[in-house]
């Protein structure tokens, strides 16, 4: 299946996301902090998918797709986040903006995470 990365300050969160995923047969890293997941991507690790919190401490989820991005050839992006707004701006319309190609508000259920995460793995080349 694919190589994912999932980004959540949350560590309840980052587990859940992350047994989700191992469960429907992908690969996981899991980092509770987008300084320490980018570390890990500036260091070579190389993802089919990223899914990045947007609201952290330290780095939040805006830099790092603005910093995944910045890659030669960056892993797709989903956004999720249980805020609407931080600072007057929708994070997750944000997201988009910032090349994100999908976004998730939480809470959500499995379902509809797989089913996001497996439409967006589709768009791979």
């Amino acid at each position: 299946m694919a190589k994912i990365l999932v980004i959540d300050d949350d560590r309840p969160t980052c587990t859940v996301l992350g047994l989700v995923l191992t469960g429907a047969g992908h690969e996981v890293a899991l980092f509770e902090s987008g300084r320490l997941a980018m570390q890990s991507v500036d260091g070579g690790s190389n993802f089919d998918l990223v899914v990045t919190d947007i609201l952290m401490p330290e780095m939040d989820g805006i830099e790092v797709i603005k910093r995944l991005r910045a890659h030669g050839t960056p892993p797709l992006i989903l956004a999720v986040s249980g805020a609407t707004v931080s600072a007057g701006v929708d994070v997750l319309k944000a997201a988009l903006n910032l090349g994100a190609e999908g976004a998730l508000r939480k809470p959500f259920t499995n379902e509809a995470f797989l089913a996001t995460v497996a439409e967006i793995l589709s768009r791979r080349g």
